[in-house]
């Protein structure tokens, strides 16, 4: 199974795709009312939110899910040796 193999590489490009599409997404609903402040405001600090969003937001989430990948796998070892 390919989660087995490689938990670094999955969980690295899901924190990658989470923290760069969380500016795209806040945005997007930021800006319903494209007059509205938080419009303009979300656009003149997007590429400073993008760059800080996929360091931090998406660290964090690949972190998680690595640790949760490891547990899951090392759980399946213990049950398949049991």
């Amino acid at each position: 199974m390919f989660t087995y193999r490689f938990p670094f590489l999955i969980s690295l490009g899901i924190g990658l795709l989470v923290g760069i599409s969380y500016p795209f997404i806040d945005l997007g609903l930021a800006c319903r009312l494209p007059t509205s402040e938080a419009c303009v405001w979300g656009k003149a600090y997007f590429p400073l939110t993008l760059s800080v969003s996929g360091v931090l937001l998406g660290g964090a989430i690949t972190g998680l899910v690595y640790a949760a990948l490891i547990w899951w796998r090392r759980r399946r070892s213990r049950d398949d040796t049991a």
